[in-house]
């Protein structure tokens, strides 16, 4: 048996010791924990309790319906159809990179995107990581539903109800109305100043663009919780409501412009013209009636996200179907000008409508021979005579003088005055993007711009709407209303009202005169007479009848009109001719004026061959309201 082992005692320091240390790490730890508390609660508090609340509750914006688009008569020519867009809300993503990527990676493989252009339509979402960025628009209906039915292992991807423009006339409307897109890159910043959203869409071209504040229509905003994947499961509070685009009316008849366009489509194959355009205006209040030109787009191609193939096509395309020809295109205007030559020339008393000015088929300045359209001549011929037969001669000499019979001429300055009073040289203010100024030229303007000097043949020439002048289809149509109701400009409107969706009226858009042109009456009225006899005189000056006389004497209308034939540089023909646009202006009725038209066809020929019928055509099913052919 083994005695006990005896005990030894600790020293008492060493017990003190260890106490001590335990104390002192228990309150270490203890003040850590409280410094840790009071920096989460406190000093963080309120940032952390924002994160938590981030993560449960969210405001989420709800997108308005645009309004709607018709003609005049009631026809919807813009809607809203149903469609899906996949979106990612970046702050639901996985935090790390790979698994964002395999996120990218799912969701490419279900839309039919690569990972790398997904990520990258994601990108810009990291700026503002709470607003959904879109990544595709349309999903098909597939696409959408199993996008939803994989929500769990897609976080971040959100699948929401889009509504995307479709326009039921296409082509037809393509210039008019435009198409709406995603707002570009670069005016990101601006639109979201506005208080757009990043994934917003907007109005890109025509109509879309101008009116696109009453279009758009107002975002709403409802407080929602949220689960871990970003989904809603409850709306707690409607902050603003939606509010939807109003719907916009337009001054436009739809039947109308399918005739027009018709018309110009079927004169531009017949003569081979690539490119032309027609207006037509009512003259007593400025409202558009048809307005088209060719090559055009059909604007559904933009309505989902146009293909790289097509924008290609279209933007490649040397006579630029994207290019709004009616109100955009400057090209000569020929002997469709010689109406402000005449009122100016008669105006400032350069000639009273009964001077009679000898032409003999050319007329010869400082060596250089100016021809008249018939070698033969027209003999002497009046004001009104010289528009019923076109005489270029008679407005050589008004514009810049004739010293074999004494007359000194208008002049440069002059003429670019009653120009600019007609509506020339400027644009014309109709609220549509993309209108041109054209160009009325003067001696400063050709010192500045050509580094020349100007000379009486730039007289002749600009007397003739050849040389540097440029007008638009739109400024001619305007020029030809102006005559047709006595002298008033009117500012070319689009729009005829706006309406809420019930149909209400919200606004209208009365006529607007710009000015009244400073030419007496009567002398308007001798040049709507030659305007009258251009159309339907068999005989103005012994040997000829009005240059439109044998093409429209079959439509039997009571109109007035104007034929041009536009020079421009090109190969000559085997005449040795230059090769020439094609235009016409008139209206009708001549005594109680109802719609005004210009047509232009480009490389086209004949003015009075070509583009007069078109004219014609449109004239006379808007009057009848039955649709005509020509006889083409």
């Amino acid at each position: 048996m083994t005695s006990a082992q005896p005990v030894v005692p600790v020293p008492r320091r060493l017990v003190i010791d260890r106490v001590l240390a335990l104390v002192v790490v228990s309150v270490t730890l203890g003040l850590v924990l409280v410094a840790r508390l009071w920096y989460l609660q406190i000093a963080t508090g309120e940032e952390a309790r924002r994160r938590a609340d981030t993560n449960r509750l969210r405001v989420e914006t709800s997108k308005p319906l645009r309004g709607i688009v018709y003609d005049r008569g009631g026809h919807v020519l813009a809607r809203n159809v149903s469609s899906f867009t996949a979106s990612v809300r970046v702050t639901d993503l996985p935090r790390d990179r790979a698994a964002q990527e395999a996120v990218f990676a799912r969701l490419g493989a279900i839309i039919g995107m690569a990972a790398p252009d997904v990520r990258k339509a994601v990108e810009p979402g990291r700026a503002d990581p709470f607003s959904p960025v879109r990544v595709k628009s349309p999903l098909t209906r597939d696409q959408a539903l199993i996008l939803e039915e994989q929500h769990t292992s897609l976080p971040g991807v959100v699948v929401r109800f889009t509504p995307v423009r479709a326009y039921p006339e296409g082509i037809l409307f393509g210039h008019v109305l435009g198409y709406v897109g995603p707002i570009p890159p670069a005016s990101v910043e601006a639109r979201a100043a506005q208080g757009y959203a990043r994934d917003d869409v907007v109005g890109l071209a025509g109509v879309e663009a101008s009116f696109e504040g009453e279009l758009r229509g107002t975002s709403g905003r409802q407080q929602v919780e949220v689960d871990a994947m970003g989904r809603v499961t409850n709306v707690l509070e409607t902050l603003a409501p939606v509010v939807p685009g109003v719907n916009v009316v337009l001054t436009i008849d739809a039947g109308l412009q399918r005739q027009a366009a018709s018309a110009l489509a079927r004169a531009m194959a017949r003569t081979r013209s690539p490119q032309g355009a027609i207006v037509a205006l009512d003259p007593m209040s400025g409202e558009v009636l048809a307005l088209a030109g060719l090559p055009g787009y059909d604007d559904n191609l933009f309505a989902t996200g146009i293909s790289t193939a097509d924008y290609a096509r279209l933007s490649e395309d040397a006579w630029r179907p994207l290019f709004p020809h009616a109100i955009g295109g400057q090209f000569p205007p020929g002997s469709t000008f010689k109406m402000v030559t005449a009122a100016g020339s008669l105006q400032e008393k350069v000639v009273v409508p009964t001077t009679n000015i000898p032409c003999a088929g050319s007329i010869t300045r400082n060596g250089l021979v100016f021809r008249d359209w018939t070698t033969q001549g027209h003999g002497p011929v009046n004001a009104r005579q010289a528009l019923g037969v076109s005489c270029d001669v008679y407005f050589y000499s008004v514009a810049g003088g004739n010293p074999y019979v004494g007359l000194q001429g208008l002049g440069m300055a002059r003429l670019a005055e009653y120009a600019r009073a007609f509506g020339f040289g400027e644009r014309t203010g109709i609220r549509l993007p993309g209108e041109a100024p054209g160009l009325v030229p003067t001696a400063e303007w050709k010192r500045q711009v050509k580094n020349e000097a100007w000379y009486v043949g730039d007289e002749y020439n600009a007397g003739i709407g050849q040389g540097d002048v440029l007008a638009t289809p739109l400024q001619l149509a305007n020029m030809t209303a102006t005559l047709a109701n006595g002298g008033t400009v009117f500012r070319p409107r689009i729009v005829r009202e706006t309406r809420d969706p019930a149909g209400a009226t919200l606004k209208r858009y009365p006529p607007e005169v710009i000015r009244t042109v400073p030419v007496a009456r009567e002398y308007l009225a001798a040049i709507r007479a030659g305007m009258r006899d251009t159309t339907n005189a068999a005989l103005v000056v012994p040997g000829f009848a009005g240059t439109a006389y044998s093409t429209l004497r079959p439509f039997a209308l009571d109109m007035a009109g104007k034929t041009g034939t536009a020079e421009f540089e090109g190969p000559r023909d085997a005449k040795g001719n230059l090769p020439s646009h094609a235009l016409f202006v008139g209206y009708a009725p001549y005594d109680a004026p109802r719609i005004a038209v210009a047509v232009f066809l480009y490389g086209g020929g004949e003015g009075s061959e070509v583009a007069a019928p078109v004219a014609a055509e449109v004239i006379r099913a808007y009057l009848t309201g039955e649709p005509t052919t020509s006889s083409d």
